[in-house]
Order: C-alpha cells, then sequence, then structure tokens
C-alpha cells in the first residue's frame, strides 16, 4: 500500500510502499478515505520527539483517520464489511500512521461509527482536534453565560473548542489576528482579542475586572499560560492541552485546572459524531491536499495561519 513515511531521521519524509497491515483476530482493517494535519504530524515528521517516544521505523505518518472497515477479525462483534468508521490513533510507540491506504485497529480502542452528516474529508479532520476541545470544555464544565477565553482560537482545536463552548451558553473571547473576526464570529464567538496589538491578560483585565469564568488555552506554555490563568476568578477553570496548567498552584485560588491529553475513546468519537450530526459542531476546512501532496500540505501547515483544519485526502470519497 502506500504510505508517508519516514525511513529515518537522516531521511525525508515521502511516499513510499509499505505492507498492508495484517489484522489480528480483534481488529478491523481500514481503507483510509481521509485524514488531517495536526501538531502532533509535525513533530514526528521533524524528530521532535526523540527522547520522549520511541521511533520504530519506518514510521508512517499521521493521526486522524475516516474510512470504511475492509476487513474484520474473526472475534469482531462491533463492526461490519462495509461500515464508513472515524478515530486517531493514539500508541506508545510512534510507527504506525493513517496517511496511508490502509490501517489496523482494534475494534474497542480508536474508532467510532462515522457521523452520517459529514463526508469523508470532514470527518478526517474531527477526531484529533475534536477530542482535544471536547476534553477541555468538559472541564471547565461551564455554565450559561460563563465567560471563557479561548486562546488558539482559530486552530482546529480552538475552533471546535469555540462552537462547544457556545454550545454550553457560554459567552466567548477568542484571540485573533486582525483578519480572524469574522471567522470566530461565525462559529459563534462573541468578542474577540487582537493579539498582535493588544496585550490579551491587560484587554481582559480591563473589560472583566471581576474576571472571568475559564480559559481554554491551546497554544501557551508555561510562562504565557500562568499569566491567563490569573485572570480566572475563584471557582472557575482552565484547560491546558500543552500540559501548562498547574494544578497544585491554581486549587489554591479556588480554580480548576486540566492539563488535557486527547484519548481516541469511542465515547468521546461517538459524542462528536453525536454534535455534528444534530448542527452544533461543524468542521471548518481551509484546504484539502492529496496523499501525493501530504508533505507539501505538512510544509504548509508550519508556514501558514490556518483557520480550521487542513484535509488529507487519502481515496476518493
Amino acid at each position: 500500500m502506500r504510505a508517508i513515511t519516514l525511513e529515518s531521521f537522516n531521511r525525508s519524509l515521502g511516499l513510499h510502499e509499505v505492507p498492508t497491515p495484517q489484522i489480528l483476530s480483534n481488529e478491523v482493517l481500514i481503507r483510509v478515505h481521509a485524514s488531517s494535519i495536526n501538531a502532533f504530524d509535525v513533530a514526528v515528521a521533524t524528530g521532535m520527539l526523540q527522547g520522549m517516544m520511541e521511533y520504530k521505523f519506518p514510521v508512517t505518518i499521521g493521526r486522524d483517520l475516516a474510512g470504511v472497515v475492509e476487513q474484520v477479525g474473526s472475534q469482531v462483534s462491533r463492526y461490519h464489511l462495509g461500515e464508513e468508521v472515524f478515530g486517531f490513533l493514539a500508541t506508545p510507540v510512534v510507527h504506525d500512521g493513517t496517511w496511508a491506504d490502509y490501517v489496523a485497529s482494534p475494534e474497542d480502542m480508536f474508532i467510532a461509527p462515522k457521523p452520517t452528516s459529514l463526508n469523508f474529508l470532514e470527518a478526517g479532520a474531527l477526531p484529533v482536534a475534536g477530542v482535544a476541545a471536547l476534553m477541555s470544555i468538559d472541564a471547565l464544565d461551564l455554565s450559561e453565560g460563563d465567560r471563557v477565553l479561548v486562546v488558539g482560537a482559530t486552530g482546529g482545536a480552538g475552533s471546535y473548542a469555540v462552537q462547544l463552548a457556545v454550545n454550553h451558553g457560554a459567552k466567548v473571547i477568542a484571540t485573533a489576528a486582525p483578519d480572524d473576526e469574522d471567522y470566530l464570529r461565525d462559529l459563534g464567538a462573541q468578542e474577540t482579542i487582537d493579539y498582535t496589538r493588544e496585550d490579551v491578560v491587560c484587554a481582559i483585565r480591563e473589560r472583566y475586572p471581576e474576571g472571568i469564568e475559564g480559559l481554554a488555552d491551546f497554544a501557551n506554555y508555561a510562562d504565557g499560560f500562568a499569566s491567563l490563568a490569573e485572570l480566572c476568578a475563584p471557582g472557575g477553570g482552565v484547560a491546558s492541552t500543552l500540559g501548562a496548567a498547574d494544578s497544585e498552584g491554581l486549587a489554591a485560588k479556588d480554580v480548576r485546572a486540566t492539563n488535557v491529553m486527547g484519548s481516541p475513546d469511542p465515547v468521546l468519537l461517538k459524542r462528536l459524531g453525536e454534535l455534528a450530526d444534530s448542527g452544533k459542531l461543524r468542521v471548518p476546512l481551509q484546504r484539502t491536499f492529496s496523499l501525493e501532496e501530504a508533505t507539501s500540505g505538512l510544509d504548509a501547515f508550519q508556514r501558514e495561519h490556518v483557520l480550521g483544519k487542513f484535509a488529507i485526502s487519502v481515496a476518493a470519497a
């Protein structure tokens, strides 16, 4: 099968022929129709995870997937041939990936039925970022009228988080570059802060001197996150997808702190699918690249200001 693989740290990423996965009795073989580009894919492809995760070469890039079940193991009961599924891989060893014609998955770990309202490209751009956003907003435990600041709001997870917070009845304040405001307001954000011209912390303190109820940060590491977390009033909550939330320090101020580690839990994936099918969550696709163009897409993802998601089309949907 075709796959975008990294042969070693000293070789360039490229399209190669690799063996099609052989499934175990509890696995399904999925014909991948679509995937997407995430920051994790950049980290894998550039070798940034050396020393943090084990690489087993050749490494196939990609985590997100949407596709069709093509084979089922002898013990599989949840899925049948021809069923449309979506999900993402999350394994302790960097080896398998979804920028490939086929991927094997245990039936009870990484996948769920594909949302019927989404095409393959949309479904393939939802899992990783969508789960991170869903877990972040769940952690904030928002109520009607709560004010929540979403930092990194134009990226994949941020774009989903804005919509999810709005679904809770929260007032969303989103960080934005000058040309981003229309995009974010279309997703439901009620206010924006131009981080290129204003200090976000100062802007929030000026507008809301009593503090805000929630912070979902998809962009800042420890120092930047700590300053933003100070904006939360007692009883509020903060969430970081970059491990920056200091739970002990914030607990002393009566602020809940959560470091979100996105997990491909079928229950969470099912919830995302239900939200999409109900019209409460949409997938904003900015650009689509074929599998042959995937390396160019990865370069563009690093260079460009991304609004929403970049999709990878693996097979004709």
